[in-house]
């Protein structure tokens, strides 16, 4: 049996990497796992069959156990994220980092994400101190770099190394330009810088591993493959409870242990220690948390107010108490089945009819 890695799910077709023919086959999947409903994702390891290597084909037999998965990008098996952020063009947005440190924690509780601030060339020493004094104080690792001019860019491939890692952050900040001079046969497209607004076009619109061939300091190749994610809206990013924002600020969450109130948010309440101690949270970070935990607010009162809307077209039946039965839909006159009481009406106007009917000719008769 041949196992291998999805390099691409795309239209309903794969490419897969044969590790043991080092070679990509163009794969389709056998009828029984779509009928199984078996999803498969990049980053998936499968096991193959009726591999034709002169026309570079195959079928996937089986989808092997994941060993994690991200839900946004779809992904399995990753081992690290790396979260690219520009320094400038376009500036770096610290409540938009936080958002992606706090997706990607929630999706991947077992590992922190690796935070690689790219076109450090366009950014002041003073800058770069900022920035590294507020994430690796929090146990971050924070890669500066620029793929413009090469800084930084072998302390990056030695983080890849021997890894199955996804790069991930807004439009435009420069995560293809990284693969590619981690990889100059890639050739990947790059997008164009809108000048007016500093902001990035989509140029990735589906994730695909690459084989990055990094030489260890011994001097030979580790495979690590690398994925490129397309841009998504903060919209699509996950929110966790309100009170849960808490754990995704370890230095919030250390003074927190000191509240009051175990219910306590953090903001504006009495008896809050956070609150008490500002100083020693960075300034950036804790308005963060804020805009999160307000964010977190407003999805968790919309699911509710979901959850008890009530469709005019339904209606309650059974249960006399409050909040009992159950709603079942009500149907239009069409498809409605008549009840026995309209029934024995119908019963009771026809008997009449035909009674009147009779007297009528009994009249008719006696005229005559």
């Amino acid at each position: 049996m041949v196992a291998g890695t999805v390099l691409r799910s795309h239209a309903g077709g794969y490419l897969v990497y044969d590790n043991d023919h080092d070679a990509v086959f163009q794969c389709a999947a056998r009828g029984r796992l779509k009928k199984e409903q078996v999803s498969i994702l990049t980053g998936d390891r499968v096991e193959l069959d009726e591999l034709d290597p002169e026309k570079g084909t195959a079928v996937i037999r089986s989808r092997q156990e994941r060993q994690s998965i991200l839900s946004r990008p779809p992904l399995a098996n990753v081992d690290q994220v790396v979260i690219v952020q520009a320094i400038h063009q376009p500036d770096w947005s610290a409540i938009l980092c936080d958002r992606y440190v706090v997706h990607f924690q929630l999706e991947m509780d077992f590992a922190k994400p690796v935070l690689c601030f790219n076109k450090c060339d366009l950014a002041s020493e003073a800058e770069l101190a900022s920035l590294r004094s507020i994430y690796e104080p929090l146990g971050y690792s924070v890669m500066i770099v620029s793929a413009k001019a090469g800084i930084g860019m072998e302390d990056l491939a030695q983080a890849l190394a021997g890894k199955v890692s996804v790069l991930t952050g807004p439009s435009g900040v420069g995560k293809s330009s990284i693969l590619n001079y981690l990889e100059p046969s890639l050739h990947l497209r790059i997008g164009v810088m809108e000048n007016e607004f500093g902001v990035g076009r989509h140029t990735t619109t589906y994730s695909e591993l690459y084989n990055i061939r990094v030489k260890e300091e011994a001097g030979r190749n580790v495979p690590s493959w690398v994925a490129d994610s397309p841009g998504f809206n903060i919209l699509e990013l996950s929110h966790p409870e309100p009170h849960d924002v808490v754990f995704q600020f370890p230095e919030i969450l250390e003074l927190a242990h000191d509240c009051k109130f175990t219910n306590c948010l953090h903001l504006v309440e009495d008896g809050c220690n956070v609150a008490a101690n500002l100083n020693k949270v960075s300034e950036l970070r804790y308005k963060s948390y804020g805009i999160l935990v307000g964010e977190a607010q407003d999805e968790q009162r919309a699911r509710r107010g979901t959850s008890h809307k009530v469709e005019s077209s339904v209606k309650r039946v059974g249960g006399s108490a409050a909040g009992k039965g159950k709603h079942v839909p009500l149907l239009t006159g069409k498809y409605r089945t008549a009840s026995r009481r309209t029934e024995r009406q119908k019963l009771h106007h026809s008997q009449l009819d035909i009674d009147d009917a009779d007297s009528e000719g009994e009249t008719s008769e006696s005229e005559e």
